[in-house]
């Protein structure tokens, strides 16, 4: 939907919210009202007002934009997996932002989602973007209706969040990753509201099965079977897209799918967006013929995020790695491709329009201390939330998906008798945390340290008369269940309209429902507020849903003090060598004749990628000579392509680029050209290109 670039630049940004009372109700300004300044690199340029009409058939003002947010590729550890051992060797995929605008011309209200390819929205970006977002368009815009969430890959660089949990694998804050993702959120941002044009919503839906699987089953087992009913095989096969449309034809969506984006391991250490990236990339890139590199295609946007994924692995053989196949970078991808055609069939058929308004609330709320009512603790009691702690089942890992896990430890209650002196410690010091957490063995008291967050955000958003629910957690397939229930009673409408999203605005580890939490397999472990953390979820999602059904305002509630950070020296560039006798981009492996199918490869004198992220730019390229000249083919964001970098000695690196040729690919000559950025001693930059000889593609 967007070929210009409008990049929001480098620019400081002092911090302008301060909403107590933030249900957001705006005053309607007019049909076309655009704000006035973008606070674009360029300059202090005006946005272009819409030039069509808002009709019945094009209620609403719709926009969509896409920007490159890709981290530092190199040596910085990945979130997720909670693996030390995996820090960046280079990149499978690039890493973007996507941005959906809606304005209903008759309220003047507008709505704001950016999915991030990442492993989770953090209040640390959020808070950013909130910022700069205040800065260029003033409060029309802030806490209530800007909505950001991740499709929660683990093969991306992490250091972004404040909350030192997060940043052991980093060994600490990344600005420069940070940036690249702010950066690129307000970029996506900028691109969305500068294509803002008259035009309809309308949702589809389907049922996917197949994909995932459980890999929690022990404690769903005890969950009630008005829960469980609505799953298959333990998962939820929910599959809901939001579509963004002009005069009929879908030009951007957001689709909701619970699976964990785990194909790939904490081995792989190329960064990437796994399943829900690789079908974006079919969406975006075959279907429509985007490179977001050269420009082409059409522009549409397709966002593939996460909803009630807790339980759900995409490793169908319960093994890291396995299922449907033995080789992860092939499950990756028929696991992308299944959530693509599921897609791909809904786009067929017309899409049920969403109805008329907008409307969006937001409530932060202590999560440590919370006292949940007998209506939502599911005991006829009042209960209590606790210290947020992780349990020994927690450091056991997620056996069907892999990573950090310690294999001393185990799963399921009483299953770690050796660190029972641990716990048993800990529980001396504050007995009321054994008491509130049983059945969990303690482990790590993370509430007690500040490093994690407690006082989260629960917000919702209304699109029409279907109701996103934007949670910090991974809420497990029944937690799902329950809360499609609740809002569905609360809004009166049917539970399809109800999308539960999960990785928004924050992080708050798992949720499970309480019979799975007395199980206390590895995602009752990771329910950090303890056993009635659904309870108090499913509390404040209500208190939230009441300010909206009522149309009263709502406290925004306290929010946490912002923690200190101490920035990493991971991956930081002191400067490059290219080696006695070499030069910088000069080959050292000659790529070969290669057979289409096959894989095909060069490797060149290199620098570190840190020194340059490339936004809007490529490591790499794949040409073809056309009989005058080299024509670009593909770059570095496909997932045929990889950018592999490998240290030598103190400061030389050694680039390997690989394609995997695809098998409809033009006959004909090829080479390989490598983009690289050097840095000397005085810090200085600069670029330099390497070109490989010239191969045949048979």
């Amino acid at each position: 939907m967007v070929t210009e670039s409008v990049r929001a630049g480098g620019r400081s940004w002092s911090p302008t919210v301060g909403e107590k009372k933030i249900r957001h109700s705006l005053r309607a300004k007019g049909a076309f009202v655009l704000l006035a300044a973008c606070g674009l690199a360029l300059g202090q340029l005006p946005l272009a007002e819409p030039t069509a009409a808002v009709t019945q058939e094009n209620p609403y003002l719709v926009g969509a934009g896409v920007a490159d947010m890709t981290g530092e590729p190199a040596e910085v550890g990945f979130m997720g997996y909670g693996d030390s051992s995996q820090t960046g060797t280079g990149l499978m995929n690039r890493q973007f932002a996507r941005a959906f605008e809606v304005k209903d011309p008759a309220s003047g209200q507008s709505n704001l989602i950016v999915v991030l390819d990442q492993l989770t929205a953090t209040e640390s970006v959020r808070d950013e973007v909130i910022r700069r977002v205040q800065q260029q368009w003033g409060s029309d815009y802030g806490e209530s209706n800007i909505m950001i969430t991740a499709s929660h890959t683990h093969a991306a660089p992490g250091g972004v969040t404040r909350y030192s949990l997060y940043n052991v694998t980093t060994l600490g804050w990344h600005q420069d990753t940070f940036e690249a993702t702010v950066d690129g959120a307000m970029e996506a941002i900028n691109r969305a509201h500068a294509d803002l044009a008259p035009g309809n919503l309308t949702v589809s839906q389907s049922k996917l099965t197949g994909v995932g699987a459980q890999r929690s089953a022990e404690a769903q087992a005890n969950d009630p079977a008005y829960l469980t009913d609505e799953l298959v095989d333990g998962a939820d096969p929910t599959n809901i897209t939001l579509r963004l449309e002009r005069d009929g034809q879908t030009r951007a969506l957001i689709n909701w799918f619970a699976i964990h984006p785990t194909s790939l391991t904490s081995k792989n250490t190329l960064v990437s967006t796994d399943n829900k990236g690789y079908a974006q990339w079919l969406i975006e890139h075959e279907d429509h013929g985007v490179d977001h590199y050269s420009g082409a295609g059409d522009g549409f946007v397709a966002a593939f995020a996460n909803s009630n994924t807790g339980d759900v692995s995409p490793n169908t053989n319960l093994r890291p790695g396995s299922g449907p196949t033995e080789d992860q970078v092939e499950n990756m991808k028929i696991q992308g491709t299944k959530q693509a055609d599921a897609v791909r069939a809904q786009l067929v058929e017309n899409g049920d329009p969403v109805g008329q308004g907008l409307d969006s609330a937001i409530h932060y709320a202590d999560f440590s201390n919370i006292p949940v009512m007998p209506k939502f603790s599911g005991t006829g009691k009042v209960q209590h939330t606790c210290d947020a702690s992780l349990g020994q089942s927690f450091a056991a890992g997620s056996v069907e998906d892999g990573g950090g896990g310690l294999d001393v430890f185990g799963e399921g209650v009483g299953a770690n008798p050796f660190f029972g002196a641990l716990a048993e410690a800990t529980y001396k010091i504050s007995p009321e945390l054994k008491e509130c957490q049983a059945p969990k063995d303690n482990l790590l008291a993370v509430g007690a340290v500040d490093a994690v967050q407690e006082k989260l955000p629960v917000q919702i958003m209304r699109f029409g008369d279907y109701y996103i629910l934007g949670l910090p957690g991974e809420m497990t397939g029944a937690v799902g269940v329950q809360y499609r229930k609740d809002m569905a009673e609360l809004f009166g409408v049917d539970e399809s309209h109800i999308i539960v999203q999960g990785y928004t605005n924050a992080y708050a580890h798992y949720v499970t429902t309480p019979e799975e939490y007395d199980a206390q397999q590895y995602e009752g472990g990771a329910t950090i507020f303890g056993r009635y953390s659904m309870g108090a979820f499913r509390q404040v999602l209500n208190t939230v849903g009441l300010s909206m059904r009522e149309n009263r305002e709502l406290e925004l509630g306290e929010k946490a003090p912002t923690p200190a950070t101490v920035s990493s020296a991971q991956g930081k560039v002191l400067y490059d060598l290219p080696g006695a006798g070499k030069q910088f981009g000069e080959q050292t492996v000659a790529p070969a004749d290669t057979s289409r199918g096959e894989t095909v490869s060069a490797e060149f004198v290199g620098a570190h990628p840190n020194n340059n992220l490339k936004h809007g730019g490529s490591y790499l390229e794949i040409q073809r000579f056309d009989g005058q000249h080299w024509v670009y083919v593909t770059g570095d964001n496909d997932p045929e392509t990889t950018f592999s970098w490998q240290r030598r000695l103190a400061a030389q690196s050694r680039v390997t680029i690989s394609w995997n040729i695809p098998a409809d690919a033009e006959a004909g000559t090829y080479r390989i050209v490598y983009h690289g950025d050097s840095k000397d001693s005085s810090g200085k930059i600069t670029p330099f290109t390497g070109t490989s000889s010239e191969f045949q593609v048979k």
